[in-house]
């Protein structure tokens, strides 16, 4: 998932000048005076982070850019002259090769469910650190495509509805993110990720449903992920920031929750991914 079409990350002040912001404008509807611009262009470039390992076969991409002010156009400069290293808890460690601006690769080095990885990222004389844990796979248990009703229980949406069922393992601290990949590209937003913790559910069947535009003969693959804790936090907290919607309309412009040190931003995500794959009909 690439987030920097998302978000620009902003300064940690920037949550409070917003709040500034909101309260002077409402000042300026009530009173119509003068309207008051603020300057947030004060925070300083930072690296962007954008890394994955699955228990897939690889490469892996680790993704680094520069951050940019909150005014600035969408356009995130490479980082190309950065070290960047991932090891994990058994000794193993592989030196990525760039394979394009910003863009660093694994070739050999393989994930596995239950090590933990760690990355680290060597830039502009400083060291980033991050490190996450590869859950064990879950299995998905079933997959319902059920085509909806116009006006049945209120659901007046097109197409099918898609309901994923799994099985919770016993013990808190499991968390999911669940996407869908269509041959159909209008019925399936494949870049629309659905989250789920087993706080209030452990040890119990989950399911998820989600709406889609899917017509029959369409292809469609359902993705489990197991993620860890650190993971869930930065995207569940990424589309508060965004409002759920990539609009800073909704919501003041904010930094998510990272697990990259000393001021980095973006997410390191070890994760273990099961899928099934199925024709409408």
């Amino acid at each position: 998932m690439h987030i920097l079409n998302d978000l620009r990350y902003a300064d940690p002040k920037f949550s409070l000048a917003s709040f500034f912001v909101v309260m002077i404008s409402l000042l300026i509807f009530s009173s119509c005076e003068k309207v008051v611009y603020i300057d947030l262009n004060t925070s300083d470039p930072r690296p962007v982070v954008e890394a994955n390992i699955t228990n897939h076969a690889g490469p892996y991409t680790v993704r680094l850019h520069h951050s940019v002010n909150y005014y600035d156009p969408n356009t995130f400069p490479a980082i190309t002259n950065a070290i960047v290293t991932i090891s994990d808890n058994t000794g193993i460690t592989e030196i990525l090769q760039q394979t394009s601006d910003g863009i660093y690769q694994t070739s050999t080095l393989q994930g596995i469910p239950g090590r933990t990885y760690f990355l680290k990222i060597m830039y502009n004389g400083k060291e980033y650190d991050a490190a996450s844990t590869m859950p064990d796979p879950v299995a998905i248990d079933s997959v319902q495509i059920v085509q909806n009703k116009p006006g049945g229980g209120g659901n007046n949406h097109p197409g099918f509805r898609v309901t994923t069922y799994f099985t919770d393992p016993l013990f808190l601290g499991n968390y999911y993110r669940l996407h869908m990949i269509s041959n159909d590209t209008s019925a399936v937003d494949k870049t629309r990720y659905r989250y789920l913790s087993d706080k209030l559910t452990d040890g119990t069947e989950m399911s998820l449903s989600v709406n889609t535009n899917l017509r029959y003969n369409d292809s469609l693959t359902v993705v489990l992920e197991s993620i860890d804790k650190s993971t869930y936090d930065f995207f569940t907290t990424l589309r508060q920031v965004i409002g759920g919607n990539s609009s800073f309309l909704s919501a003041p412009p904010a930094n998510p929750v990272n697990n990259i040190s000393i001021g980095g931003l973006g997410y390191f995500a070890a994760y273990s991914a099961v899928s099934k794959s199925y024709i409408v009909k």
